[in-house]
């Protein structure tokens, strides 16, 4: 093989691996609307109680894994584990899988809102739901302040029976930071 045609194939090596680099970079940089959402539902890490009832048993923890490149919102009941959502970007998109007691996994992906500070997801698909007549999160939406004080979380289960809708007003318990 001649030192040119090494120089070439070398070059074209190159070229390759530098494009998949910026590719991957791509796919976990940008300003989309899934990653501004990711960012600001980040700022959520650390502990959030119930506003109303502050003896609540309840305590929602929200912290990050996988190089800050997940999001995990862990519902404990005292000392037990409740309930798992785990957030994460696919692409241009922000999906949510929520790990529910009931034992089924509804995926949800985020959907355009019109309210300034609103992330809204809607229901993709499920794990272990053989029907969505059965009971599972449907929809799952946030209000993320501005300031930090007062989070509003809204979901909405669907089953068979109907719907049924909740909201929590939730304060921070902590200050919010990670290790």
């Amino acid at each position: 093989m001649s030192f040119s045609r090494i120089s070439v194939t070398c070059f074209v090596a190159i070229s390759i691996l530098s494009m998949a680099a910026h590719a991957t970079e791509a796919s976990f940089a940008g300003n989309s609307a899934a990653r501004q959402a990711f960012e600001k539902l980040g700022t959520l890490v650390g502990s959030w109680k119930p506003q109303d009832t502050p003896n609540s048993k309840l305590t929602i923890i929200f912290s990050h894994t996988a190089n800050k490149t997940v999001l995990l919102e862990t519902w404990m009941s005292g000392e037990r584990q409740h309930s798992l959502t785990v957030y994460h970007l696919d692409g241009e998109s922000l999906l949510a899988t929520h790990y529910c007691p009931q034992g089924n996994q509804p995926r949800l992906k985020m959907e355009a809102a019109k309210t300034i500070g609103l992330i809204k997801f809607g229901f993709m698909d499920a794990t272990n739901l053989a029907n969505t007549e059965q009971s599972h999160q449907h929809s799952l939406s946030f209000t993320v302040p501005k300031n930090g004080t007062v989070l509003l979380r809204n979901e909405t289960y669907l089953s068979g029976e109907g719907i049924d809708t909740s909201e929590l007003k939730l304060v921070r318990s902590d200050k919010g930071m990670e290790p």
